[in-house]
């Protein structure tokens, strides 16, 4: 846990509190040796990497509801309700795997986190079904971007911010010509950019 917080408390500062960050790397890196969540050969450090991309993102945030598409292992979604300006927020983690949700659901419990809603469903049936209002879309690694393109020109989005490659935003240009957007460098990892549409 040490060594842990000596790669952790830099990258996430008076940001987020740090034991539940921890709490949470720890909590995903147990349950990963049993149900492969995430690489099984990721390092701490990995880890680490990941944290401070997601902190990066949540920088780029402006709406209440915070809806991370396709939510996986939490590495968006979890840290970004643990954000001291985030607790006031709903954040909404949606995954259509049953293990992976399984995974985000006792987590939820485990760590009493109440502005966090966990959905067992594929972020299309997600948006086509809810009565909420979305305003924020999360994602890293997403397929493609049309179902955002989509549900930001019908207004029933306001934002969609994504972690991806530079090859993938050239690869759905004909999807995001029809919406505005904004390219953020990621330090230190010269082909991986955030991508926020609106």
């Amino acid at each position: 846990m040490k060594i842990l917080m000596e790669l952790i408390e830099p990258i996430v500062g008076q940001e987020a509190d740090l034991e539940s960050i921890i709490t949470y790397v720890e909590i995903l890196l147990d349950y990963n040796r049993k149900v492969n969540l995430i690489s099984r050969n990721i390092t701490t450090e990995g880890i680490v990497q990941l944290l401070s991309e997601t902190i990066l993102l949540n920088r780029y945030i402006s709406c209440d509801i915070v809806v991370d598409a396709g939510s996986g292992n939490g590495i968006l979604g979890i840290p970004v309700a643990l954000m001291k300006k985030n607790e006031h927020k709903t954040i909404i983690l949606v995954e259509p795997k049953k293990k992976k949700f399984l995974f985000l659901r006792n987590l939820k419990e485990q760590m009493k986190l109440p502005n966090v809603e966990v959905k067992g469903v594929s972020i299309e049936e997600y948006l086509k079904n809810t009565k909420k209002e979305i305003r924020s879309l999360i994602a890293r690694g997403f397929p493609g971007f049309s179902i955002f393109c989509r549900y930001l020109k019908k207004d029933l989005v306001k934002e969609a911010i994504v972690i991806t490659s530079q090859n993938k935003i050239k690869k759905n240009q004909i999807h995001l010509e029809s919406v505005r957007k904004k390219i953020y460098n990621v330090p230190l990892r010269k082909n991986l950019k955030i991508l926020k549409l609106f």
